[in-house]
């Protein structure tokens, strides 16, 4: 649970810097998802990534490891038929793992499982913010500094 939040929490300090995300992208919105499951990918970027934890250059075209439920960006089409061009999100928090902004290709089926991921929990979010605004009733609209 720690971890989800974590990789959530990583995912909305993203959203405040959604212009250098979108440089690479030929979308014009940017689509957030979790990793459907642990796995080793391949690096795509350009030169490579440097991993700060770890201490080490990871080259491009070399592997490294997806946590499940890492916070990842859709960027384009994958280089084939049936993939989807992805950005690992978050920062590390554990050694052995791919480094922040890894671009990766990942299977479309994989992608719409951890978007689909993604959404429930986005939902169930805005459920529980709804909920607290009703049992708040007034004090809401003080806490966040609406006046009446």
């Amino acid at each position: 649970m720690k971890r989800t939040l974590l990789y959530a929490a990583s995912a909305i300090a993203l959203l405040a810097s959604p212009l250098a995300l979108q440089a690479q992208s030929t979308d014009s919105t940017l689509e957030f998802a979790f990793m459907p499951s642990a796995k080793t990918v391949i690096l795509l970027n350009e030169g490579g990534k440097y991993i700060a934890i770890d201490m080490k250059h990871i080259a491009q075209g070399e592997t490294c490891r997806m946590n499940k439920d890492a916070t990842i960006i859709r960027v384009g089409s994958g280089a084939g038929a049936g993939m989807v061009r992805v950005r690992y999100a978050a920062g590390q928090v554990s050694s052995g793992g791919c480094p922040f902004m890894t671009m990766f290709d990942l299977p479309e089926a994989e992608y719409l499982e951890g978007r689909a991921a993604f959404l429930n929990m986005k939902e169930e979010a805005w459920r529980k913010i709804d909920q607290i605004k009703k049992d708040l009733g007034e004090k809401w609209d003080e806490m966040i500094g609406k006046k009446s």
